[in-house]
């Protein structure tokens, strides 16, 4: 909520402040307790970035261009994913490497070093975020036309969107458990190695969610124009029946196949997932769009990160009993989560009475 009341820009400064010190803290942790304190600290300094920024977005872009604009947010943070993964290996590779004997931090243990080495400059690069402007914030719609003002108006809007929350976030169940598991299946299934693997896996769902969520904010930009934003929701469903049949293919017994499919659903699931972030910004008001999307975020965690990975564990002990499984409970988890999703866009986009966008009116 603190991203509908004050400066967006400072709190983002704040929040990489906050996750550099923790990540630093986590390189100098000696229990477990010191480890999940400084993990929390993490946790929350990152809490703030992604309702801030969408938030800081909405104003710098009119709703026209706003779609394409959040994409392009989404797909940093789908690089960044993959990046993280070369740069702390990298990191770990020249720490023991030797590159640092000699100096005093040579008789730190490697993977405090690394903590310590990516954390720090995040100190320096919380500087540069005060470069940006803050924007003004674009007018809001009257109270009357949104629902109601205030606390009120705030739960209203909340509510309103409540079928959109629930097709992102199990899109990010769903992304957490193919991603969590499609690796497992490569080197269990088709017996590849596992450095091969991580390579060139995490390339491919970087270029798949990044592009996906790229086109989706595309497609939402040309066909929301003049305030037809229901008309995203109509992307998502189409993505979503498109993408049922490749989660059966990641099944496939060709591992060309498989290699194909991942990617290609991570592309799909990135364009669901970009059309439903912009339709929420469409469908809020200004001055409740960080409280919107930090609910977003926060169902994506604990629905994606908490369940995904297990879904497809308990799948596979419950429906197929056996390793053989893994490939059969990766298609059946990732095909019902999407038909879920489309049963739900099916039954908001019979119900909703379609509504002038709250950004379209505000510009």
């Amino acid at each position: 909520m603190l991203a509908d009341r004050t400066s967006r820009r400072n709190l983002i400064f704040f929040g990489v402040v906050v996750w550099s010190i923790g990540t630093v803290a986590c390189g100098f942790a000696h229990s477990f307790g010191g480890l999940f304190a400084a993990r929390v600290v993490v946790g929350l300094g990152e809490s703030v970035l992604s309702p801030s920024a969408i938030s800081l977005i909405s104003d710098y872009f009119p709703a026209s261009r706003r779609g394409l604009a959040v994409g392009s947010y989404l797909s940093g943070i789908a690089i960044g994913n993959g990046a993280s993964i070369l740069i702390g290996g990298g990191a770990l590779q020249l720490v023991q490497a030797g590159v640092f004997a000699g100096t005093p931090i040579a008789l730190i243990a490697p993977w405090r070093l690394v903590l310590l080495v990516i954390g720090s400059p995040g100190l320096l690069w919380a500087l540069a975020i005060l470069a940006i402007r803050e924007p003004q914030r674009r007018a809001a719609i009257a109270p009357d036309a949104s629902g109601a003002g205030g606390a009120s108006g705030r739960h209203a809007a909340v509510w309103r969107v409540a079928p959109i929350y629930l097709v992102v976030a199990t899109a990010s169940l769903v992304d957490n458990a193919v991603g969590a598991w499609a690796p497992t299946l490569l080197i269990r299934d088709f017996g590849r190695d596992a450095a091969q693997v991580g390579l060139q896996l995490g390339l491919l769902l970087t270029i798949g969610f990044g592009g996906g969520v790229l086109l989706g904010g595309w497609l939402s930009d040309r066909l929301g124009r003049g305030g037809r934003w229901w008309r995203k929701l109509g992307v998502c469903l189409v993505s979503s029946l498109v993408i049922l049949p490749v989660c059966w293919a990641i099944d496939a017994a060709q591992l060309r196949i498989v290699m194909a499919a991942v990617p290609l659903y991570f592309a799909l699931s990135g364009i669901v997932t970009a059309c439903g972030f912009s339709s929420i910004l469409d469908v809020v008001p200004n001055r409740q769009r960080g409280f919107a999307m930090a609910v977003s975020f926060f169902l994506n965690v604990a629905l994606g990160a908490g369940l995904g990975p297990t879904s497809v564990a308990l799948v596979s002990d419950r429906a197929f009993g056996s390793t053989a499984g893994l490939g059969p409970a990766i298609a059946l988890t990732a095909g019902a989560g999407f038909f879920l999703i489309a049963t739900v866009l099916v039954l908001t986009l019979a119900t909703l009475k379609p509504r002038a966008a709250v950004s379209g009116r505000a510009g």
